[in-house]
């Protein structure tokens, strides 16, 4: 079941720097998207996907941008004076597993550790949990200790460790 469109008004605001809003990523926010990849270091890039991370493809782009806010789910931050999304946070379904959803994170550069992906992070779960989750996992690089340290604070717990990469779980 397809759940309604929100607003910005709809998701909580508090501990975002001023001028940043929250709202539901739209199809239309495309070019949105692309921007924000290209603002984002390489290091950045390469911490968000686990891998170097040079360009999006068109499809990985579309698969980015069109989402049905049910079963895959993407909020953004959105900077109120030029209207750029800063930052996205996403969840998308296990295929193999109904009740469980990954989740994602990207906040540009610049605006790292100011609350963006925290207050991100905690509408998303929240979307999670209205659309009827139990679990979200995240995986993120061993040495990507501000994204261990967030997900650490939002009640993430260690399941699994394969290499360079730690796999995350929150039970809702």
């Amino acid at each position: 079941m397809e759940q309604e469109h929100q607003t910005s008004d709809d998701f909580p605001q508090s501990g975002l720097p001023a001028g940043i809003r929250i709202r539901q990523l739209e199809p239309s926010d495309r070019d949105g998207v692309a921007s924000l990849f290209t603002r984002l270091s390489p290091e950045s890039r390469r911490r968000r996907f686990l891998v170097p991370k040079p360009e999006l493809s068109a499809r990985e782009l579309s698969y980015l941008t069109v989402v049905d806010h049910r079963w895959h789910e993407a909020l953004a931050a959105v900077d109120l004076g030029d209207g750029s999304i800063v930052a996205v946070a996403r969840y998308a379904g296990h295929a193999g597993r109904p009740s469980a959803a990954d989740i994602a994170i990207e906040v540009v550069d610049e605006l790292q550790r100011r609350g963006i992906g925290t207050a991100l992070s905690r509408c998303l779960i929240g979307r999670a949990r209205i659309n009827g989750f139990d679990v979200l996992t995240a995986s993120t690089l061993w040495e990507n200790r501000p994204a261990r340290a967030l997900l650490r604070r939002l009640g993430f717990h260690a399941r699994a460790s394969e290499g360079n990469v730690i796999d995350l779980e929150l039970d809702l």
